[in-house]
């Protein structure tokens, strides 16, 4: 920000890259309170002023956060479900996208605070969530972490002042280069400042650094994250360090597309089906088609699949599309992750009871979702025991004025900015498939070794 700085400081930049919101974290790494919330939509109220939907727009050659003649959102998944090596129009799009959010976030904080960082020599990093599961995929991680290369570096591109498609396919063919050890051109961040961190861990490193917590007698966890398009379960043990690095070795981890929106989907289409062939309700299968698809949607989804259609009495014989979702994809994806770690890494079941289990993500906000501890304790023949806990707000979060409940929304972007504070990661993180079984599971009961339909 100046030519003769007077001192110098590390930026970190924890970029939740949402299905349907994406949240940024700005953390001082030599600050006691420097962690700032960044309010990517400002206009809104409270935690949705901090949710920017995760889309983009595009008219011709060139893109626009605001507005444009081709509406681009299915981002993150668009990207995932990709099946080329090495994708390219996937990649522009969410590079675009993701170049305006870190323009967007450093812009904020040079208004917002630029007096104090007027004097600064200021060092940028970025970190990048990406699911548990997909971290198990080293191709993925090159793919992501090219990504946050190539957009942080169009973002500080003072030749960009308009993103456009040709300088974006620039700096997606650059990060090749950045990710072979080739030669990529100056660039304000190198391949080093920037990472692809797995969203969960970075949640967990944040709850670690603020909750007070004895891992010693209570090592095991177990995290279930709602989003909009997934839900992330996945049973861990921690050992916390006096550094605050500390080990999670993570005993299982699923990622299933059996989020809010995916639950959404599921009762549109349900209802469509349940409406008459005859031409009658064509006003009513217009209302249900036009709202089936959107995945950056903000407001919350209808507690229940009756809620979608007042006018119309619905007579159900045996499970309706809620009760089905819930235990044939929510439930069955909790129980298949209690089952990796019960059966397939032989943890006892003297280490399943009272099981902290931490909920969180905007869907969890919904009765629907929020049962799911219940549901596990109560489901016979699982033998394991949860108490859900939340997510405590961070001491050294600036105060934004939000209620406190909220935290959990941005706890991801929080732990990202965690990566590389002080020159620390965020510890060592052993993924589920390089964890050996304890021992060899050997069920005490015949409970034990059948499994009925009730427990899936």
């Amino acid at each position: 920000m100046t030519m003769q700085p007077e001192n110098e400081t590390d930026l970190i930049i924890g970029l939740d890259f949402g299905t349907s919101a994406t949240k940024a974290v700005i953390r001082d790494s030599f600050a006691a309170t420097g962690v700032f919330p960044v309010p990517l939509n400002g206009a809104h109220p409270g935690i949705n002023g901090y949710l920017l939907p995760t889309r983009v727009f595009r008219t011709g050659e060139t893109y626009s956060l605001e507005q444009g003649t081709h509406r681009v959102a299915n981002l993150k998944l668009g990207l995932l479900a990709c099946r080329a090596k090495s994708p390219v129009t996937e990649f522009n799009d969410c590079c675009a996208f993701l170049a305006f959010v870190i323009r967007r976030a450093r812009s904020w904080l040079f208004t917002e605070h630029g007096d104090i960082y007027r004097r600064h020599a200021l060092n940028w990093r970025l970190n990048l969530g990406l699911a548990a599961r997909s971290y198990q995929d080293k191709d993925t991680v090159t793919l992501f972490r090219r990504l946050a290369w190539a957009a942080a570096n169009l973002a500080a591109d003072p030749g960009a002042d308009t993103i456009t498609l040709e300088k974006v396919d620039h700096y997606r063919l650059r990060s090749l280069s950045a990710a072979s050890d080739e030669p990529a051109g100056v660039a304000d961040f190198d391949w080093s400042g920037v990472d692809a961190v797995p969203e969960v861990s970075a949640q967990l490193q944040g709850f670690m650094s603020s909750a007070r917590w004895d891992w010693n007698s209570r090592p095991v966890m177990m995290l279930v994250d709602v989003g909009a398009g997934t839900v992330d379960s996945a049973m861990f043990h921690v050992r916390a360090s006096a550094d605050g690095g500390g080990v999670l070795t993570f005993y299982s981890s699923r990622v299933e597309p059996n989020g809010a929106m995916n639950l959404h989907r599921a009762r549109v289409d349900w209802l469509l089906s349940l409406l008459p062939d005859a031409g009658n309700d064509e006003a009513t299968g217009a209302h249900l088609a036009a709202i089936s698809m959107p995945t950056d949607r903000l407001r919350p989804i209808p507690e229940s699949v009756r809620e979608y259609l007042p006018a119309y009495q619905l007579e159900v014989i045996g499970q309706d599309v809620d009760e089905d979702f819930f235990v044939k994809r929510y439930r069955a994806e909790v129980a298949g992750s209690i089952n990796d770690a019960k059966v397939g890494k032989g943890l006892p079941s003297t280490q399943l009871q009272r099981v902290p289990l931490l909920l969180c993500g905007g869907g969890s906000r919904m009765r629907f979702y929020g049962r799911i501890g219940e549901a596990i304790n109560t489901t016979p023949g699982w033998r394991v025991g949860v108490e859900i806990v939340r997510l405590p707000v961070p001491r050294d979060l600036v105060d934004t004025g939000w209620h406190a409940d909220d935290f959990d929304r941005l706890s991801v972007a929080y732990g990202l900015s965690l990566a590389g504070h002080g020159g620390t990661t965020l510890g060592t993180i052993v993924r589920a498939i390089d964890v050996p079984e304890i021992r060899p599971y050997l069920p005490a009961e015949r409970e034990d070794r059948f499994v009925s339909k009730d427990q899936m």
